[in-house]
């Protein structure tokens, strides 16, 4: 992240809450340099003294805002740790502010490599990082978790960004399942 040392605390916070505001109500099409300074009431300079593009600026607001709480559960077999790790990802991303604003930086990280690599580092890894200890320990030893935890991910992002079919507790389940039972969940 940006050297905090020389930020004005308020302006750096006016940018801040700018950048999620415009992203969180208009999607990413809505938000430009031009328009989190004008709502931060700064002039364009001052965001690009700080940040690099508006995809910093919406990074860091991310981070900010979505200091999220750990998956907390009781499960200690793969499927209970999975399972709840899933729903996790529905209730923190359907329908919400959070997920709005998720799905515009993983569709700009798309042509943004530096972006695409600062989530993995500061949002990917951090969650990922406990859960695949946890399912390592509950599974054979040998087992590729890395696999395993893209195959049970890659369809909850799928849903959330194609938003072509309901993504929800029940879908989570089913992919959990599917995953570790090689059937269709249902």
């Amino acid at each position: 992240m940006p050297d905090e040392t020389r930020r004005n605390p308020h302006v750096h916070r006016a940018i801040l809450d700018a950048a999620w505001d415009l992203t969180a109500a208009g999607g990413w099409a809505a938000v430009s340099v031009d328009a989190i300074a004008a709502r931060a009431g700064v002039g364009k300079r001052t965001v690009y003294r700080w940040w690099p593009s508006k995809a910093a600026v919406v990074l860091e607001a991310f981070l900010d805002r979505a200091r999220v709480n750990p998956v907390i559960t009781r499960a200690t077999t793969a499927e209970g740790l999975l399972r709840a790790h899933a729903r996790h990802f529905v209730d923190l991303y359907v329908d919400t502010e959070l997920g709005r604003v998720f799905t515009g930086l993983l569709g700009a990280a798309q042509q943004d490599p530096d972006l695409a690599a600062r989530l993995g580092e500061h949002w990917f890894e951090p969650r990922r990082a406990p859960l695949r200890t946890s399912t390592e320990a509950a599974l054979p030893p040998g087992t590729d978790v890395e696999l395993l935890l893209d195959l049970v991910f890659a369809p909850l992002h799928y849903r959330l960004l194609t938003g072509r079919r309901p993504l929800d507790h029940a879908y989570a389940d089913a992919v959990v399942t599917a995953v570790l039972l090689g059937g269709t969940g249902n």
